[in-house]
C-alpha cells in the first residue's frame, strides 16, 4: 500500500509514481492548438472515484516514528566486535568471476546489522568484526532476484570504517519543545494531523486529476502530433530519469526500457498534453504572474534547489507554467466530475482488479471465447 508522508518527502515520492504525472509533463511545449492532432472527447461529469482523506493513529504513530530517527544520536563503539542492532559504516564492493557488477559497490553505507537492507548473509556475517577491519563474504543470490543475478555466487569485499549504536531520543514534551514550537506531545500531534490532513488531501486530489486526464484520453481521439512536442517531451522524460537515476543512486541505463516502451510512454505524455492544453483553450483556463511566483515558492525545495530564485534559473518559465496549467486543469476535470468518495483500500482495490483484467485480456487470444476459457 501507498505510504504516508508529507511535505517534501511525500512529493518527492509522488514524483516517482507515475512517468504521467506533472513532473514529466513539465517542459513540454504547449504553444498552438493541436486541432489537427486532437479530437476532444468528453472531459465534464466524468464517473471519478476519489480516495476519501483519512488520518489514522496509525499514519501519526509513523511520522513520529520518522522524527525520532531523524533526531538520533550516535555513539562510537571502539571497545567491542559488531553486534547485531549496530551502525557500521562501510565500503564494499561485490564481483562475480572476479569482475565487479551493476549495483553491487558502495562507499561510506551505514547499515544497521540485521535490519535486512542487504542480504541476509552478508549482514550476519558482520556481526564479530571490529572496525578497520576488513572481510569477504561469499553470497549466492536467490532464485527469484534480479533476473541477471539470480542463483549466481558473489563475493563481497566489506571494509568497516566505523561502529556505533543508534541512541533513540525519547518521546516527550521535552524532546517536542526542543524541535519544534509546540510544549506538548499532544501539541504537536494535532499539528502532525492537520499537515498530514493538508498534504495527503492534495495528493488524493493530484491522483484523481491524473486518473481524470487519463479518462479523459480514453474519450478522445489522436491523429498523430507535433514532432517538436514529442521531442520536447522525450528531453524531459529523459532529464527525469537522471533525476530519478541521481535520487535513488543508481545508474540510469538501470532505468531504460526497450524502445517500444519508451516510445509509448513519450507519446502518452504529449497526447495528455495536447489535451490539457486544448481544455484549458475551452475553459479559458490561464496562469497568472501571482500563481507562477507562489509556485516557484511553494516547490523549489521540493525539487532539490536552495531558493525559489535557483529554481527559476534551472527551468524555463514556459516549462513551469505547463506544469501549473496542468494542475488546474486537472483539478478542473476534478471539480467537474461526478465523484465518488471511497476508501484508500477500496481505490487500490479495484485498480489491482483493472490491472487483473487487463491481464486476462492480453492472455486470451483474440479468436477465444472467454466463457470456453473459463471453463
Amino acid at each position: 500500500r501507498k505510504e504516508r508522508d508529507f511535505k517534501m518527502k511525500r512529493k518527492l515520492l509522488l514524483l516517482t509514481t507515475s512517468v504521467c504525472a506533472i513532473g514529466l509533463l513539465a517542459g513540454c511545449s504547449s504553444k498552438g492548438t493541436y486541432s489537427e492532432y486532437l479530437t476532444l472527447g468528453e472531459y465534464k461529469n466524468l464517473d471519478l472515484k476519489v480516495i476519501k482523506t483519512e488520518i489514522t493513529d496509525d499514519m501519526i504513530d509513523d511520522e513520529i516514528e520518522t522524527l525520532l530517527e531523524d533526531n538520533a544520536t550516535y555513539t562510537p563503539i571502539t571497545d567491542r566486535a559488531a553486534e547485531e542492532g549496530d551502525i557500521v559504516n562501510i565500503d564494499y564492493t561485490g564481483t562475480i568471476d572476479g569482475a565487479e557488477f551493476d549495483g553491487g559497490s558502495m562507499e561510506d553505507f551505514d547499515l544497521e546489522i540485521g535490519s535486512g537492507y542487504l542480504m541476509e548473509d552478508l549482514e550476519s556475517a558482520l556481526v564479530g568484526t571490529k572496525a578497520g577491519e576488513t572481510k569477504e563474504v561469499k553470497v549466492v543470490f536467490s532464485d527469484d532476484y534480479d533476473e541477471e543475478l539470480a542463483g549466481k555466487e558473489a563475493v563481497f569485499t566489506v571494509k568497516i570504517n566505523s561502529l556505533s549504536t543508534e541512541n533513540i531520543p525519547e518521546y516527550n514534551d521535552e524532546f517536542v519543545a526542543s524541535i519544534s514550537d509546540y510544549a506538548t506531545t499532544a501539541e504537536y500531534e494535532e499539528y502532525l494531523k492537520n499537515e498530514l490532513y493538508t498534504s495527503t488531501e492534495a495528493d488524493n486530489r493530484q491522483t484523481a486529476g491524473t486518473e481524470a486526464l487519463s479518462l479523459v484520453a480514453e474519450n478522445s481521439t489522436f491523429n498523430g502530433y507535433p514532432q517538436e512536442l514529442y521531442d520536447s517531451c522525450k528531453e524531459e522524460y529523459d532529464a527525469m530519469n537522471q533525476m530519478y537515476a541521481e535520487m535513488f543512486g543508481i545508474d540510469v541505463a538501470d532505468m531504460e526500457m526497450d524502445e517500444e516502451d519508451t516510445k509509448a510512454i513519450i507519446e502518452e505524455m504529449v497526447n495528455e498534453k495536447m489535451l490539457c492544453t486544448t481544455i484549458a483553450e475551452k475553459e479559458k483556463i490561464k496562469v497568472s504572474d501571482e500563481e507562477y511566483k507562489q509556485y516557484l515558492e511553494d516547490n523549489y525545495e521540493i525539487y532539490g534547489y536552495a531558493s525559489a530564485e535557483e529554481y527559476e534559473e534551472s527551468e524555463t518559465k514556459e516549462a513551469i507554467m505547463d506544469s501549473i496549467l496542468t494542475e488546474k486543469v486537472q483539478e478542473f476535470l476534478v471539480e467537474n466530475a461526478n465523484v465518488t468518495e471511497v476508501s484508500e483500500d477500496e481505490y487500490y482495490d479495484s485498480e489491482d482488479e483493472d490491472w487483473e483484467d487487463e491481464d486476462l485480456e492480453d492472455e486470451i487470444p483474440d479468436d477465444t471465447d472467454t466463457e470456453d476459457v473459463s471453463e
